[in-house]
């Protein structure tokens, strides 16, 4: 009638063919029965349904456990689905969003352009079932970056940002986790940038992980939700290891949380740095002293995260106080994550081991040769029978040893660093490169050059796996 282009009425045409053939889900208003139902049955029901997709949100599934009540009102008033047909696009580029989705069923395209997002060229990234869209929009404005468009019949659950602040507000015990989760949330939105993170993007803000954000909170909110993850843990588990982790997580030594999928695990964040000399030499250390002891570490240098640190923060904290030398000598190139997961013995729980790499290069020629001390005082290669061990002896004979005093520290305390080759890293792995590296720190003299003996090395499991893979 209208004497519709081919071009653009064949597709059409098409199109409803498709759409016409798929059943449509049924939503709660297609069921008149459940109006039947009292208020109460209704919304209980209704938040039966919804709390497995809810609960993969780590945050969801420990509000659920500290009040359900404020849960039930959630998902009454905050809480629904929505159906998508083939095609059917959920955002575009530019919109303010007032809601987060997570995906119950079914293939989405996320897809970013140069003009709207930091990237230069197009990138298209498929949705998974439970990957959560703009969850952002939850915790701060969001304005979003990309498209999100439905390759197959799909059904998501969306989560209204106003709505799920009103529900909140009214729970005491939720809304002091809420206001910590938004704070450190915002923080890495507005810092999200190379080289220490990529941008973000409506799929993922970088160090928001639920375990990223508990590391930072207020120590009184980290004991709250290890508690929660206690109570449930000691319905399987109980005796010495845990009454110890019990105390950790009171003194704020350690973090133990639920994650999405329920499972308990204690969480351990760290950052090392690799530093790389215009010749390809790395930047290890070979060792620490604390007193009369000496100690072998080999491992890029590295430490902990503190409260409310981000990678760069505790990267400059390194820099302040291990690796002063190294300030104003350093270009970042970027940052990788790493994760690893190991039953710990102690305590009788998985522990997660979150590990930021920061990649840098020297761009001085030398550095200050205040901090060199001499590589040996008393022991040669030749005095060595072994003829491997002998041979890297040799190598190493040669390298450039700093000795670093901790800064603030009251006590005699520091760490020994090496520029070593990544043939010389990968020998120091073998069982006569270990040998030789108990020598060679053994033989290595302090800045006020005293000699020191060399400690035993039998401390606490836990700690000894932490510092070796800090940064190994």
């Amino acid at each position: 009638e209208n004497s519709v282009d081919p071009v653009i009425a064949m597709p059409v045409q098409k199109q409803l063919e498709q759409r016409l053939a798929h059943r449509k889900r049924l939503e709660e208003k297609d069921v008149p029965a459940l109006s039947m139902l009292s208020t109460t049955l209704r919304s209980r029901l209704r938040f039966s349904i919804q709390r497995p997709h809810l609960s993969r949100h780590p945050i969801f599934r420990l509000w659920t456990n500290l009040d359900k009540k404020m849960m039930l009102r959630v998902s009454a008033k905050a809480v629904g689905f929505l159906n998508l047909r083939p095609k059917d696009e959920l955002f575009s580029a530019g919109l303010e969003m007032m809601c987060a989705y997570t995906v119950v069923s079914g293939d989405m395209v996320y897809q970013q352009y140069p003009g709207s997002s930091a990237l230069t060229s197009e990138e298209a990234t498929f949705v998974d079932v439970g990957d959560w869209l703009c969850e952002a929009a939850l915790w701060v404005d969001w304005t979003t970056v990309g498209r999100v468009e439905a390759s197959t019949q799909c059904q998501l659950l969306s989560v209204d940002a106003e709505q799920l602040a009103s529900c909140v507000g009214l729970s005491l015990g939720v809304k002091d986790i809420a206001i910590e989760y938004c704070r450190h949330f915002h923080k890495r939105v507005v810092s999200a940038m190379p080289p220490l993170a990529p941008h973000p993007n409506d799929l993922n803000v970088p160090y928001t992980d639920y375990c990223d954000l508990v590391v930072s909170m207020d120590r009184q909110i980290q004991v709250t939700i290890g508690h929660d993850a206690l109570k449930q843990l000691s319905q399987h588990r109980g005796g010495k290891a845990m009454e110890r982790l019990t105390e950790e997580v009171d003194t704020g030594k350690s973090i133990v949380l639920v994650t999405g999928t329920g499972s308990i695990i204690r969480v351990v964040s760290l950052v090392a740095l690799e530093i790389v000399r215009p010749d390809g030499r790395i930047f290890m250390q070979i060792g620490k002293w604390e007193s009369s002891e000496k100690m072998v570490a080999f491992q890029l240098p590295g430490a902990k995260h503190e409260r409310g640190e981000l990678v760069g923060e505790t990267t400059q904290r390194l820099l302040n106080t291990k690796l002063r030398m190294l300030r104003g000598s350093l270009e970042f190139l970027g940052t990788t994550r790493e994760v690893r997961e190991s039953m710990s013995k102690d305590y009788g729980v998985h522990t997660r081991y979150l590990r930021s790499l920061c990649s840098a290069r020297l761009t001085v020629d030398r550095l200050d040769d205040a901090a060199m001390v001499s590589s040996f005082t008393s022991i040669s290669a030749g005095t060595v029978s072994d003829l491997d061990m002998g041979r890297l002896m040799t190598t190493v004979s040669q390298c450039e040893v700093h000795a670093i005093r901790v800064a603030g520290d009251e006590g005699d305390r520091g760490n020994f660093y090496a520029w070593l080759s990544p043939e010389q890293i990968t020998s120091f792995g073998t069982p006569e490169g270990e040998r030789a590296l108990r020598v060679w720190v053994h033989a290595l003299s302090t800045p006020s050059g005293v000699s020191t003996e060399l400690a035993n090395e039998v401390s606490d499991e836990e700690v000894e796996q932490e510092e070796h893979w800090s940064c190994a």
